[in-house]
């Protein structure tokens, strides 16, 4: 009977969106809440708060990609842990102004609850990429900051620079996601006064200076470019002359702050005795994880993580935590074409999923699993079973005649390698054989571009802990942020999620609002 009232009170079908209402964050806030109050009532039992929350995004890990790394990391019926979480959905990706979006939009969508226009980091959808103005009332707040006023410890790790990607919705607000550092604004023309970059931001910002545990790459966008680098002897990005590391340091004075840059220097830190940590281990973005041998000096993801719960799971933390981890290493492989990396890169972030899963608890943690974005891979023809699904072929094409691989891009820089303007496309199992390192190898694509470009399929969301059933379905992607704060009672969101029960007053009220509207 409620499931029939709650039919007509929001209709089967939902009214047809203006698009000036996009521009409205208002506008996403509230379809956000009209599907909380719908999903709420679709179990009858009492559920707990997630005092702790773990989010983690595989960029670029679309459903091509996970397929794909199923049957190159195990079998066909291989299940990856993030996929053995009790529910799964699909989170619909556009931006407000793109029908697919990047990192950046994807990640204000998730990470604030409200979709924005590509290339801005946490700004309102009336600012478009670019433009030099931060007005404090455009700024979106992300579930870091609902994380952090509710008591909570706060922290990331990533495999990309930590002022890149769908990271930087955690902290800053930027008109531009590539304004990482001081010289991308003035390059931009604007004042850095008035426009501080990412890296300044995850310094100095009201929500980044907070955090207890900062690990990834980067360290170019926080060091001068009258310095170099210890480790690669380049010198640092900033031009305002600011070493943004050792001002992190100034800043903890009082508490036992730790800069590390080396996997060894992880590895025998004692957590109990650090309050903040932050470690920058490569000069840009960390190596894939296939470029990371024994005795490498970069962290695998997996060890990021263990040690990230470490920080966040102490006894004085009695709020519980916010833990977010990005795998930017997928997406990259795919832009390059070079689909052995990304589906190797896949398995590396499962294993970090998988410790994290274990080192949690569904009673009071919620977990979530999802891509930012999606990949232009594609799984064409009828390969055999238990073959190699890179290099093996899965059919001939009755125009040329020629065999064609299991894998393919749409768009990337291997498209020269496979195809010639004069004879067309060439023998992609003969083209393999010239490449002799397995892992170097692409797979064909069909537009040229220097750097294969972002897909635009939905999301797919999985999820366990308390309230993760209503992520499952289809939904808007920033959607997603709501739901965490639905359920961690964050960001004054807390109304119902300790109690299932609705009452049939308020049922009614919903209707007689609806019919009489």
């Amino acid at each position: 009977m409620a499931f029939v009232v709650l039919l007509v009170a929001f209709g089967a079908f939902p009214p047809k969106v203006e698009a000036h209402e996009e521009h409205d964050a208002h506008h996403w806030k509230h379809m956000a809440h009209e599907l909380l109050f719908e999903k709420k009532d679709y179990t009858m039992q009492k559920i707990n708060v997630a005092k702790n929350i773990m989010v983690f995004v595989g960029s670029g890990m679309s459903q091509p990609t996970v397929t794909a790394a199923r049957f190159y990391n195990g079998g066909d019926n291989e299940t990856f842990s993030f996929e053995r979480l009790k529910w799964s959905g699909n989170a619909r990706t556009y931006c407000v102004n793109s029908r697919v979006p990047d990192p950046a939009c994807a990640g204000t969508a998730f990470l604030t609850g409200v979709k924005s226009n590509i290339g801005t980091v946490a700004m309102d959808p009336t600012v478009n990429r670019g433009a030099c103005e931060l007005d404090p009332a455009k700024k979106l707040a992300s579930i870091a900051k609902w994380a952090l006023d509710a008591g909570k410890a706060v922290g990331f790790a990533t495999t990309s620079r930590v002022t890149s990607g769908s990271n930087a919705a955690l902290y800053a607000n930027s008109p531009d996601s590539r304004w990482e550092n001081d010289a991308d604004v003035k390059a931009a023309g604007c004042n850095v006064n008035t426009v501080p970059d990412i890296a300044h931001q995850l310094i100095h910002g009201d929500i980044g200076k907070h955090f207890k545990v900062i690990l990834g790459g980067g360290r170019k966008n926080f060091i001068p470019n009258t310095e170099t680098d210890t480790a690669t002897g380049a010198r640092g990005l900033r031009t305002d002359g600011k070493n943004l590391i050792k001002e992190w340091q100034d800043s903890k004075q009082g508490a036992n702050a730790t800069y590390i840059t080396t996997n060894t220097q992880l590895g025998s830190l004692d957590t109990s005795k650090i309050d903040f940590l932050l470690g920058l281990f490569d000069f840009d973005n960390l190596p894939y994880s296939t470029d990371i041998g024994t005795g490498s000096d970069t962290p695998p993801l997996v060890r990021m993580v263990h040690y990230s719960l470490e920080m966040l799971q102490k006894k004085e933390h009695t709020n519980g935590f916010l833990l977010f981890v990005e795998d930017g290493n997928i997406r990259r492989a795919h832009q390059e074409n070079k689909v052995r990396k990304a589906l190797e890169q896949v398995r590396h972030y499962s294993g970090a999923f998988n410790m994290a899963h274990m080192m949690g608890s569904e009673q009071n943690t919620l977990f979530v699993s999802l891509n930012d974005v999606g990949s232009t891979l594609a799984l064409p023809g009828y390969p055999g079973r238990s073959t190699d699904p890179v290099s093996s072929t899965a059919g001939t094409s009755d125009a040329d005649a020629l065999p064609y691989l299991g894998l393919s891009y749409a768009t990337g820089p291997a498209h020269s390698t496979f195809y010639r303007t004069t004879s067309g496309r060439l023998d992609p199992t003969v083209v393999l054989q010239g490449m002799p390192e397995p892992l170097e190898r692409t797979c064909p694509a069909s537009v040229p571009m220097a750097e294969g470009a972002d897909g635009g399929e939905d999301a797919a969301v999985y999820a366990s802990g308390p309230w993760a059933f209503m992520l499952s379905g289809g939904y808007e992607q920033h959607f997603i942020a709501h739901q965490i704060a639905f359920a961690s009672c964050m960001d004054g969101a807390c109304d119902g999620a300790s109690t299932m029960v609705l009452s049939m007053a308020t049922v009614a009220l919903a209707l007689a609002a609806k019919l009489f509207a």
